[in-house]
């Protein structure tokens, strides 16, 4: 008896070079392999009611790419085989011939899909309207223009934690401790734990340094302009999650985060592991180049 094909979605980002060509190719590859259930261009989003059939996405793109398609999946997650199209492809695992020699391999066997965590994110205020969104990398408090100094209180559930004055702070996922924390000299996290990182960002400060939480309480920021150049409570900061969403933040918002309900799903290539990413693609760990006399 031969094992049911898989339903796949294949979603492609056509702004990356020769995408489309390599979507093109891959449809009738895995075509002849598997169920093709859904294609959609990641420009215009997942097609939602194809997730509740599918048993895998394809996604041709950058992590950009993939960090976007799993916010757009919301609650309905489905595993994701990251092909890298972009720059760096830390979240984009495979390249077109890995994915080819490794399909029958990690379609048939649940233990490549590793499941990690995301936040949840609440902004609240009396003067705007209510916001719910989900994080993937992180989510980062920034002074919003003129660019002075803003101060940032953090809570953990009702138990005060610091206030922060500087340029901000981020709180990032085991996922995001790689991106705009580990830029902001933050610790790296293992994939799959179940914490959030939170990072003071140029901290006026020689003893604010990042720490690590857990998140069986909600992590609770509010901030204000500290210069006070503002009588309203408006434009006090902005808040940017993945990167890729804005909104202005006011001085008497609050902004709540805890763990999602949902998982990040993402297929492990078996030729990599995460130590080997990190120093393959961002030469974490290396030794430095003593010259050719030095025996290793």
């Amino acid at each position: 008896m031969t094992a049911k094909q898989k339903r796949i979605i294949l979603l492609q980002n056509p702004s990356k070079p020769d995408c489309r060509a390599v979507a093109a190719e891959l449809l009738e590859w895995l075509g002849r392999r598997a169920d093709i259930v859904g294609e959609n261009v990641h420009s215009e989003g997942v097609n939602p009611g194809c997730l509740p059939q599918a048993d895998f996405m394809v996604v041709l793109g950058g992590d950009g790419t993939i960090l976007s398609t799993v916010r757009g999946m919301g609650r309905n997650q489905v595993p994701i085989i990251g092909v890298n199209m972009g720059k760096l492809g830390f979240l984009a695992e495979f390249t077109v011939e890995q994915l080819k020699h490794h399909f029958e391999k990690i379609t048939a066997e649940s233990s490549f899909i590793r499941r990690r965590m995301m936040l949840k994110c609440q902004i609240r205020g009396p003067r705007r309207e209510n916001y719910e969104g989900t994080i993937v990398n992180e989510l980062a408090v920034i002074a919003g223009p003129p660019f002075r100094m803003i101060e940032v209180s953090v809570r953990i559930g009702s138990e005060h934690l610091a206030l922060c004055a500087g340029d901000g702070l981020i709180i990032a996922t085991p996922t995001g401790s790689t991106a705009y924390n580990l830029s902001a000299g933050g610790p790296i996290l293992a994939a799959t734990l179940q914490a959030a990182v939170i990072t003071p960002l140029a901290a006026h400060s020689l003893s604010f340094r990042p720490i690590v939480v857990n998140l069986d309480k909600p992590i609770m920021v509010q901030c204000r302009d500290s210069h006070q150049r503002q009588k309203s409570a408006e434009g006090a900061a902005v808040v940017a999650i993945d990167g890729q969403e804005s909104m202005a933040l006011n001085n008497e918002d609050e902004v709540i985060i805890t763990a999602a309900e949902a998982c990040f799903q993402l297929v492990h290539n078996p030729s990599e592991s995460q130590w080997h990413l990190l120093n393959a693609k961002l030469n974490w760990g290396t030794m430095p180049n003593y010259g050719e006399n030095y025996e290793k």
